[in-house]
């Protein structure tokens, strides 16, 4: 679920080999923690799909008043954000840009300005398809923005058609049925004007509320839409608030295969025509705790793209880049934050309690470690861990360089890994990234690859091997 005044985070996150650890002041085993051996296999040779420009994506709102200052701009380059979705989620089933064509304008610099694409979500719970055809035509025809991709309304299964409704919706009939003839009538409006543009509708993912009632948000409203749409959007946060469980919320991304296999079942016969993004995501559904803030959310962060991407959705957006405090009681335990709030924001609003605006929290670090590890283009490659704790993915480049992330959700534990697989690597010099519970900074290094890491407690540990 969505609110316009709901998100903002932190995080940390770690990467290098043992020589190159210990030698740097990267990291050196303390006597407090276990440890065990490791076997990461890598074959660079099988690969997977194939990573788009839109890929790495961040949540943004028009009531964000931060939004287009030079340090955030700045961030956003340095993050790699390929994509930015806009006006911010529930906001954008209440807000007339009718009202405010500035502020579109204003997004569509933005995204001109950082050679990056735009999602912008039009007005369905309170608008008319004919106000979304003049927002395209005040976009890409006037003002030429080329904004590629148009989402029509959010979260509009939460408007009214179950128990529960939190989505802004003015009309007389909000089931699936209703949403998917309507639906119709805007992709008719809106292509009249650009018939380029790509749309998406609000799809559920499967075994997740309000899957199970008796008029299924999906199955019945894909087949009516899937001949009109270029691809459907998902949102996902996997934690209730007052049931956050930090070992539980970094094996939860191990359910992705299964939502990905059930949403392309759904999208049956269109499926390779029609697209999966994960629009919004984050730890928790409503009301963040230091959680959000907190090296374990960065941990989770990492683990989320991947595992969206690794299995085939276009596009992974946080929620989001600037949003405002929480008051909640701290959780307590190892890669938590002990503070007073949470936020979904990855970057400080400024606001009373908070560091100085624009500061990283930690999930910051995570998405910039993202960034280092992918590119448009690249392929995932197979990669396994014969340890639990350790989740290990791998990519090639165009260019055909290895990269490798190791992700170790164990608080305690440093793992001494030996790495299968690249063997005609060996001796060839990478850059070694980390982010871990010991140095909740990113860390560099360089070093000559050797085919075995040591990987910290809480870390994520990226290497790029040329």
């Amino acid at each position: 679920m969505t609110s316009w005044w709901r998100k903002i985070k932190v995080g940390v996150i770690a990467c290098c080999p043992a020589a190159v650890l210990t030698a740097c002041g990267i990291f050196t085993p303390t006597a407090l923690q276990s440890q065990a051996r490791a076997t990461i296999t890598i074959n660079p040779h099988q690969h997977g799909p194939t990573l788009t420009r839109i890929a790495l994506g961040m949540n943004v709102a028009e009531w964000d008043s931060h939004l287009y200052s030079p340090t955030v701009v700045s961030r956003l380059q340095d993050l790699g954000v390929g994509v930015l979705r806009w006006p911010g989620g529930s906001y954008a089933d209440v807000w007339d840009w009718e009202t405010n064509p500035k502020a579109l304008a204003q997004f569509g610099e933005l995204v001109d300005r950082l050679h990056i694409q735009g999602i912008v979500t039009v007005n369905y719970g309170t608008g008319t398809a004919q106000q979304a055809a003049a927002e395209v035509h005040f976009a890409n025809i006037l003002h030429h923005y080329g904004i590629e991709y148009w989402e029509i309304g959010n979260e509009q299964y939460g408007a009214g058609a179950y128990p529960g409704a939190w989505e802004a919706n003015d009309l007389a009939n909000k089931g699936p049925r209703a949403y998917a003839h309507r639906v119709v009538q805007f992709v008719r409006s809106m292509r009249k004007v650009d018939p380029y543009i790509k749309i998406g509708v609000d799809a559920t993912i499967p075994g997740i509320w309000p899957s199970g009632f008796f008029q299924r948000w999906d199955r019945t409203m894909l087949p009516i839409v899937a001949p009109y749409i270029n691809f459907i959007a998902v949102h996902w946060y996997p934690e209730n608030p007052g049931q956050e469980n930090n070992a539980a919320l970094l094996t939860d991304p191990a359910r992705i295969p299964k939502y990905m296999a059930r949403l392309r079942q759904y999208l049956a016969p269109y499926v390779h025509r029609i697209k999966i993004f994960t629009e919004e995501t984050n730890n928790v559904s409503s009301s963040p705790d230091n959680q959000t803030i907190s090296l374990v959310n960065a941990l989770f962060l990492v683990e989320d793209y991947n595992g969206w991407l690794e299995q085939g959705a276009q596009n992974v957006s946080w929620w989001d880049l600037h949003n405002s405090p929480n008051s909640a009681s701290p959780l307590k335990g190892p890669g938590l934050t002990i503070k007073g709030y949470g936020d979904y924001g990855i970057l400080s609003a400024g606001s009373t309690g908070e560091p100085a605006l624009n500061t990283p929290f930690a999930p910051y670090y995570g998405y910039l470690l993202m960034h280092r590890f992918v590119t448009p283009g690249a392929k995932y490659v197979t990669a396994t861990s014969n340890q639990a704790a350790l989740v290990v993915y791998a990519v090639r480049w165009p260019n055909r360089e290895i990269h490798v992330m190791v992700i170790n959700s164990s608080p305690t534990r440093t793992y001494q890994v030996t790495v299968i697989g690249l063997r005609s690597l060996t001796g060839k010099m990478g850059t070694f990234y980390e982010y871990s519970l010991q140095h909740p900074t990113l860390q560099t290094a360089q070093r000559s690859w050797t085919n075995t890491l040591t990987v910290a407690p809480y870390s994520i540990t990226v290497v790029d091997a040329e």
